[in-house]
């Protein structure tokens, strides 16, 4: 079924978890958005990092904290290695460069920036992952985050659809996924008034 509200019923499942609730394997959420208010969507978000004591049902104890995933691209090595190499090499080497060694590098970042890697009740959300694009995708940095087993609870807006139960990331075709939970339903411009 579809949601009538799927940012409502993303940071609602968010809380869940945070609250102790088990996933398909770690408590990973994702929940599509239409892409061009990808940044609205996080502004959202990061508002309600400030208080998620509101949504029914956070655990008192909980905690909410949002990573920028275009501010922690630039701490990777693989990026680094990139501005260096600029124009001396062919955009396709850089992309695959780029495609091989993202998801692993910025895993490495994130996990030195998530306060409580160890504890369910601290949600993290992972915000701006259309910036990534087209070098990795939601379900490479969920898998390196459970190789790494981040328990934390993970949540990603991301830009695009679900289309027959597979991540369709900017309308590319559709893919098999990590096993996140799905919020079924886009977050679109109706459900940010």
């Amino acid at each position: 079924m579809t949601s009538k509200r799927p940012l409502h019923d993303f940071k609602d499942r968010l809380a869940r978890f945070a609250d102790g609730r088990r996933g398909i394997r770690n408590p990973f959420v994702i929940v599509p958005v239409q892409p061009k208010y990808e940044r609205r969507v996080a502004d959202r978000l990061v508002k309600w990092a400030d208080n998620p004591h509101d949504t029914e049902g956070f655990p008192e104890d909980g905690t909410v904290q949002v990573l920028r995933l275009d501010e922690l691209l630039v701490e990777t090595d693989v990026f680094d290695l990139a501005v260096d190499l600029g124009e001396e090499a062919e955009p396709a080497t850089i992309e695959d460069t780029m495609q091989d060694r993202l998801a692993e590098e910025l895993v490495e970042v994130m996990v030195e920036e998530i306060a409580s890697p160890d504890q369910q009740r601290h949600v993290v959300i992972l915000t701006h992952l259309g910036s990534l694009y087209p070098f990795t995708r939601a379900s490479e940095l969920l898998d390196e985050l459970d190789r790494r087993n981040v328990q934390s609870t993970i949540g990603i807006p991301f830009p695009g659809d679900i289309v027959g139960g597979k991540l369709s990331f900017f309308g590319e075709e559709s893919r098999n996924y990590y096993p996140a939970h799905q919020i079924d339903g886009r977050i679109e411009e109706v459900h940010l008034q």
